[in-house]
């Protein structure tokens, strides 16, 4: 498997976009990218970030997600005192490696996660999104998220 650009982006840089893709980006959009190691397999880390259900378990923000097909779910967050529904795409699942989304609207953040196995035992995720909501504030949102997911991820996985 040939990977792709984003594979090979450097941290704060964006890989080339479409035409398409910069014409959908809100014009005040902000990038993110964070990564950290949790101690559980790659297997275990994909399997548990595939369960978008469970999302609301360490995405804070997150009130409710309802799945309306295999590549479309319906997300409702808090932000500011503000619900915002969204209407989330899976534009892309290569199993133990990456999940690729998009949203239907500028309310919620676009990105990719990507998993790498660091031994049988620790699996490094690493998560770029682009989202109109403020950069500090989207930069303590993404590691508060990671810190979440690490704990909820590690205390499943231990046997």
């Amino acid at each position: 498997m040939e990977p792709d650009a984003a594979d090979n982006a450097p941290t704060g840089r964006q890989p080339n976009r479409s035409k398409k893709e910069a014409e959908s980006a809100p014009l005040d959009a902000h990038s993110e990218t964070d990564s950290i190691v949790l101690n559980a397999p790659v297997a275990d880390v994909y399997s548990y970030c595939s369960r978008f259900e469970e999302l609301p378990r360490f995405i804070t923000s997150l009130r409710d997600v309802q799945k309306i097909d295999e590549t479309h779910f319906s997300f409702t967050s808090l932000l500011d005192g503000k619900e915002y529904r969204a209407v989330v795409q899976i534009v892309l699942r290569i199993p133990e490696r990456r999940i690729a989304w998009q949203a239907m609207s500028d309310n919620f953040p676009r990105g990719v996660v990507l998993f790498e196995p660091l031994s049988n035992r620790t699996t490094e995720i690493t998560v770029r999104l682009r989202s109109s909501i403020e950069s500090a504030t989207l930069t303590k949102m993404t590691r508060d998220y990671l810190t979440n997911f690490k704990r909820v991820v590690e205390r499943i996985s231990t046997p």
